[in-house]
């Protein structure tokens, strides 16, 4: 092709030039091992915690952010705090009943009377649905651990996350503890393609 042939043709169909170039691929990632080994730990918070709970998720976004790490570093730093301080107890974690939200558990006995009905399931709306709040984090099965034993019974799983939060940000805030950064080596792979 003549050099006056490619710019006739570049004249009649501008774009014909970038269709030739090849997009570029979207990476996807193959190997899913590292998220097999180290999975997201959520907890259901209580509605009455849900406010608590998003300012928690934000302060940890933002703190995230300031220092340049993960979310879950983060608040697995906070949380390792908190649980540090309940090891040498210097925070006392004593369950009190809150009359607005009794924690009731059920058992069963025969019975010899009328057949009972089962009631309707209340329908849900979509602003019923938006209240469900979880908090997710990568620190580990041996931290899950801790918490749900310090929760006991008494205090649902996502209550005692809240709280331990709370006490760690309360801490940073009043400059009883800081987050330190730490240089971590990150490896390369480096291979030829042709």
């Amino acid at each position: 092709m003549t050099r006056r042939n490619a710019l006739d043709r570049l004249r009649k169909d501008p774009q014909q030039p970038i269709t030739t170039i090849p997009l570029a691929k979207a990476q996807t990632r193959d190997n899913r091992s590292w998220d097999r080994k180290h999975p997201v730990i959520s907890y259901f918070i209580p509605a009455p915690l849900d406010l608590q709970a998003k300012d928690i998720r934000a302060a940890i976004l933002a703190l995230s952010q300031k220092h340049m790490t993960t979310i879950s570093s983060v608040a697995t730093a906070l949380i390792s705090y908190s649980l540090a301080h309940v090891r040498q107890g210097k925070l006392i974690i004593a369950a009190r009943p809150n009359a607005n939200r009794p924690k009731m558990t059920l058992t069963w006995e025969e019975a010899d009377e009328w057949p009972q009905e089962i009631p309707q399931t209340v329908k849900r709306t979509q602003k019923d649905k938006a209240k469900n709040i979880y908090l997710g984090y990568r620190w580990g099965r041996d931290v899950d651990v801790q918490i749900k034993a310090l929760a006991g019974a008494s205090i649902s799983v996502g209550e005692m996350v809240v709280f331990l939060l709370t006490y760690a940000m309360e801490a940073h805030k009043q400059g009883h503890m800081r987050l330190k950064e730490e240089t971590i080596v990150v490896s390369q792979k480096v291979s030829a393609t042709w």
